[in-house]
């Protein structure tokens, strides 16, 4: 079982509160800190570093999709589950392009959050069930009249075939070893893919390859 290190930034008392006490009863749950508001998370990474943050989006000072930015920049490695009561499509959108791993309503059951975690870090991205109907289609669709780029396929970037199937995996959400079982490879072939394919488009993460491949018709 994984074990993991998490931050939760919410200021709800009550869903705060109610976080806390779900997730101490998960043996595999060592919570370093609930805080109030975005900036008090950036913060808090610079002198601690959570495996995952479990992130709202309205809040003061600075909501969670700025807030996500700002840690994604200062370090990529901490993986950011958005957990919030909107579903709205702008919201979903930029939450991912400022890096989030994953997009839940906070209905979602603890079981399913803790199934969630160990998506996203194993490299996975998780979309719920209520965005996941039209989420693609924003992506697909975002600025197409404003680059040129949008044409581009995969051979524009110098893909090659095995990589075309690992980008369309990634943008279904499947983890490195999903992908590495999905190809009949190892982990450590995939991972030596999405380096490539990284260096290949110019984005920082698996989350940025889904969301440029989709904007630029790369899988078309």
């Amino acid at each position: 079982m994984n074990k993991y290190n998490i931050l939760i930034v919410e200021d709800h008392p009550f869903t705060k509160q109610t976080l806390v006490y779900e997730l101490k009863q998960c043996e595999n749950i060592n919570i370093l800190g609930a805080l109030e508001n975005g900036k008090e998370a950036v913060d808090f990474v610079k002198t601690q570093t959570p495996d995952i943050i479990l992130m709202d989006i309205d809040m003061p000072v600075m909501n969670g999709i700025d807030a996500t930015l700002n840690i994604k920049q200062f370090n990529n490695n901490i993986k950011v589950i958005i957990l919030t009561a909107h579903n709205e499509k702008e919201k979903v959108l930029s939450s991912f392009q400022s890096g989030a791993n994953a997009y839940c309503v906070k209905n979602i059951d603890t079981k399913e959050l803790l199934r969630i975690m160990d998506i996203v870090s194993d490299g996975g991205i998780w979309f719920d069930t209520q965005i996941a109907h039209f989420i693609f289609d924003i992506l697909k669709n975002i600025e197409e009249n404003k680059q040129n780029e949008l044409n581009k396929k995969a051979e524009d970037f110098n893909i090659t075939e095995r990589e075309r199937n690992v980008i369309k995996l990634v943008a279904d959400g499947l983890s490195n070893t999903e992908i590495a079982n999905e190809l009949v490879i190892s982990t450590n072939t995939v991972k030596n893919h999405i380096a490539s394919i990284i260096k290949k488009l110019s984005v920082k993460d698996r989350t940025q390859i889904a969301i440029y491949a989709l904007k630029n018709n790369i899988l078309s």
